[in-house]
């Protein structure tokens, strides 16, 4: 927040599953696979992942081919607030907190094929690598008259940074 009190940015983190030969999975979609696989086991092992992190879950139950992965989504600035760094900072905070709270050592992130903006942010600025590209996937949008979110058709790029 700066000096006013006005909200001047925001970032989302989330744990999702990354399937290798497709796409990063929606968070629906990563928290049912990662259910299904400890209920598919007896009540004894079921209790061993009792406690057992997101990492641990996917590593040890599920196919090789999909990971668990910090993902930073949702990053906005205020218009009134850009260039000033401040896209940057909220990058690298979620990046340090995926670190060193979640103990992730990547960070993986979707950004519209034909946002230039932001591609250039992310890859020259804050060092992000291109990952793969998934073509005819959905990408939400803000709807500027209902002010809600909606789906629209978009290539997506899949970036990830070592952390």
């Amino acid at each position: 927040e700066s000096d006013d009190d006005n909200l001047q940015g925001m970032v989302t983190i989330e744990v999702r599953l990354l399937d290798k030969n497709d796409d990063i999975l929606s968070a629906d979609v990563s928290e049912f696979k990662l259910t299904q696989a400890v209920a598919s086991l007896g009540p004894k092992q079921r209790r061993e992942y009792k406690d057992a992190s997101v990492i641990d879950i996917a590593n040890q139950l599920l196919s090789p081919d999909i990971s668990a992965v910090a993902v930073l989504s949702n990053l906005c600035v205020s218009p009134s607030s850009r260039r000033k760094g401040i896209a940057a900072k909220l990058c690298n905070e979620a990046e340090r907190f995926a670190k060193e709270e979640w103990g992730f050592n990547e960070m993986f992130l979707r950004v519209e094929g034909v946002n230039d903006a932001a591609k250039k942010l992310y890859e020259d600025k804050l060092g992000y690598e291109f990952v793969f590209e998934k073509e005819s996937a959905t990408a939400l949008r803000v709807d500027g008259t209902s002010g809600s979110f909606v789906e629209v058709p978009s290539d997506i790029v899949v970036l990830k940074k070592k952390i």
